[in-house]
């Protein structure tokens, strides 16, 4: 059994291709990915995306790559992260069977990598 890591991207989401260069530098690594969720945080194109990928052998390296493509500002893996999840209908109201499943990671500890550099916070 493969564990999951939860890995949050923040970068420009200048053109479609954004999504598109993330989920490839990935998976030509092998690395699966079992769920994304986006969303914009501000109104010049600044996007967070997490991504549910499996703990693989080349894990480490297509997190490092992306680390240094064009329009990613920043890679976070949120260590130890629980993820759990919530429906949501169309009207957007919680629910126990919605149209929508939004994941959500709790964790303590953040390794950022810009540029391949490594840092380590944790949250208390």
């Amino acid at each position: 059994m493969t564990r999951e890591k939860v890995v949050k991207i923040t970068g420009y989401y200048r053109d479609p291709g954004f999504l598109e260069r993330i989920m490839g530098n990935f998976r030509k690594l092998w690395v699966d990915i079992d769920w994304v969720n986006a969303r914009r945080i501000t109104d010049d194109g600044l996007y967070e995306v997490y991504l549910g990928i499996k703990d693989t052998k080349n894990t480490y390296l297509a997190i490092i790559n992306a680390s240094k493509m064009v329009d990613v500002e920043k890679i976070e893996v949120l260590e130890d992260a629980e993820v759990t999840s919530i429906s949501v209908d169309n009207k957007g109201r919680i629910t126990d069977s919605g149209s929508m499943v939004i994941f959500v990671p709790v964790y303590n500890k953040i390794t950022t990598y810009s540029w391949g550099d490594k840092y380590s916070q944790d949250i208390h």
